[in-house]
């Protein structure tokens, strides 16, 4: 059992069809375009041998965790957490690494929890952290890593576990593209490639993370990039995240890279002549093309909720002059049942959506 080390979530993500070119390796990133490898016939025998064992893991391991935190139900039971794997750095610090991936409909914050025993005093402390993936949006995942310490001196006495999940009510911009390698590069064996800006916004702070796996398929350290303060549309900026030099040398390939975004409450949108208007986008949705037309002095944009059933967005504009001015279509029609407009004092206007399933096209007119 232990020995069918492959995530089975990754043939889940598989299966979902996109207009992304696909990896040769095991793990499909499901929003970013992943360029293919140009050795991948040469590692072809071990991907099938992974996906073999995938699928009977599916059958043979229960990897779903129920964590005792305060979240909905639903939210935790969706939740998945990957076979934990661990290394002695080149510190000789002992280090624990996996995944959590989300296979729900809510993008969650999640906190991971450690117990540590020390050999001598036999004191039990409890290490917290992050994911590398500040949110986990709905059908991708985020690893994870703890740096222990000195082996001689502290024991595990059990797994990583999910210490705390917080929904986050924060849309997915479909504003970046990534493209990188699955092959490690380099003397340090490092995940390299690019991160281009599809829309017409700034996106500041932009990082990027992956798991790295053994020619056994078993994932072997967790690596993330340096932050990118801000990368403008239309710029395409290269990034490196470098593993620990300890398990460099063992890595056969890179999967599941995801970006990690910072995203402030308050953008600002160019409209052009040196004007700028503020918005506050929420709600548990996919935002795509989201743009300022000036031909029509209108902000457009796609949008698309995360759950199957549909939901609340709102959005918040705040302009230099009248709000009144502002009206709403929704898939074309004016005065949609689905949109109620509030204007709130002379510059800011609440518009409140019920997203129902499927997708949108949004057009708010006025800018």
């Amino acid at each position: 059992m232990e020995s069918m080390g492959i995530e089975f979530v990754t043939i889940l993500r598989t299966l979902r069809i996109e207009a992304f070119s696909l990896s040769a390796y095991p793990c499909t990133n499901i929003r970013n375009k992943t360029a293919r490898d140009k050795q991948a016939n040469t590692f072809s025998t071990v991907i099938v041998l992974a996906i073999t064992f995938c699928m009977l893991s599916l059958f043979l391991t229960s990897l779903i965790i129920t964590p005792s935190v305060s979240a909905d139900s639903n939210n935790i039971n969706s939740l998945i957490l990957t076979k934990q794997g661990s290394f002695v750095d080149s510190s000789g610090g002992l280090n624990i690494v996996g995944v959590v991936d989300n296979m729900g409909h809510i993008p969650v914050q999640v906190n991971m929890g450690l117990k540590t025993k020390d050999k001598n005093s036999g004191l039990i402390t409890t290490m917290v952290q992050p994911t590398y993936g500040k949110i986990i949006y709905p059908l991708t995942g985020a690893p994870f890593k703890f740096v222990v310490g000195d082996q001689n001196q502290s024991t595990i006495p059990g797994k990583a576990y999910i210490s705390s999940i917080k929904e986050i009510p924060t849309p997915f911009f479909k504003s970046l593209r990534l493209n990188y390698t699955n092959t490690p590069v380099g003397k340090d064996r490092s995940l390299v490639g690019t991160v281009k800006n599809i829309g017409s916004v700034d996106v500041q702070n932009v990082s990027v993370f992956a798991s790295a796996h053994d020619n056994k398929t078993r994932q072997i350290d967790s690596v993330k990039s340096n932050t990118i303060p801000v990368i403008k549309p239309g710029e395409e900026v290269a990034f490196t995240a470098n593993p620990d030099p300890s398990e460099g040398p063992k890595i056969l390939y890179y999967s599941c890279a995801e970006i990690d975004l910072h995203p402030n409450h308050m953008n600002t949108l160019d409209v052009g002549k040196g004007r700028t208007i503020a918005y506050d986008l929420n709600g548990i949705v996919s935002v795509s093309n989201f743009k300022y037309v000036s031909a029509t002095d209108s902000l457009v944009f796609g949008v698309k909720h995360y759950s199957p059933t549909g939901g609340p967005m709102s959005l918040k504009i705040v302009k230099t002059v009248g709000a009144q001015d502002i009206s709403v279509l929704m898939d074309g029609k004016m005065n949609n049942k689905d949109v109620s407009i509030k204007v709130m004092n002379p510059q800011t206007v609440h518009i409140d959506f019920t997203i129902r399933p499927g997708n949108h096209d949004i057009q708010v007119k006025g800018l």
